[in-house]
């Protein structure tokens, strides 16, 4: 049964991921939280097992159907979110290990989670002045900020990405969302090998490897289809529908957290 419930997981959240660029993980990781099956440590593990895997297939099928792709934009906020991520993992690995009581660290965060999402549904809702960033150490300094907080919240980063996105670079949610998955690679990529560095991975439950990476695959491939057949309304609607409702998710979690 916990397959099931997993796979179905992984196959919604990361093709919500690709189609409107949350990643994945911003789903994946609250509701593994309020299921609670496994330690807090597998559970970022996992979530970013399936987002990275989503990235990889969702950004090939991007490059094979030749859709337009800012190369150079999206790798000086790699180049940033390697760093980033890197750090951000260091310190959730560090506060992790500092307490007998990892639902405290749960409760953490889920509670910022929950503003920085708030925070970007009014952000993609409400028209605020643009920009067109080009300063490469700019874009570097915000690649390093997005890392950090996807590797703390094990989320993948991508609502936030998509939010960023749009207002240093004046993109559309359409454009930000192929952005943002592709940022993601990088920052998955870097958040795993961090993993295997300082984490005892080969004690995880890696069976369930066995239906997560499937089904990110198909979840991956369906969601980079739906970004460039659905409209910017659509996508805009979507987005906002889904964080209200992890938003939500994750409010709950933080108070459920710290009364227990």
């Amino acid at each position: 049964m916990i397959f099931v419930v997993y796979g179905v997981l992984i196959f919604v959240a990361t093709c919500m991921g690709a189609f409107v660029g949350l990643g994945g993980g911003v789903i994946i990781k609250p509701v593994l939280d309020v299921i609670n099956i496994h330690p807090l440590e597998q559970i970022a593990f996992f979530s970013s097992c399936a987002v990275f895997v989503m990235s990889v297939t969702s950004t090939a099928k991007h490059l094979r159907s030749k859709t337009p792709i800012d190369k150079k934009t999206v790798l000086l906020l790699a180049f940033g979110s390697v760093a980033g991520g890197f750090a951000g993992n260091r310190i959730f690995d560090l506060l992790l290990k500092s307490t007998r009581f990892p639902d405290t660290v749960r409760g953490i965060q889920s509670a910022v989670l929950g503003v920085l999402l708030i925070t970007v549904i009014v952000f993609v809702n409400v028209r605020i002045k643009r920009f067109k960033l080009k300063n490469p150490v700019a874009m570097v300094i915000a690649g390093c900020l997005l890392g950090f907080l996807a590797a703390f919240l094990g989320i993948g980063g991508g609502p936030i990405n998509v939010a960023v996105f749009t207002l240093l670079f004046s993109l559309t949610m359409k454009d930000a969302a192929v952005c943002s998955v592709a940022v993601i690679f990088f920052s998955q990529l870097t958040n795993l090998s961090a993993f295997f560095l300082t984490s005892p991975v080969l004690s995880y439950d890696l069976k369930m490897l066995l239906v997560i990476i499937p089904c990110a695959v198909l979840g991956g491939l369906v969601g980079a289809r739906l970004n460039r057949v659905f409209s910017e309304k659509a996508i805009r609607i979507t987005f906002s529908l889904t964080v209200s409702a992890v938003a939500a998710l994750s409010i709950y979690n933080s108070v459920s957290s710290f009364i227990n």
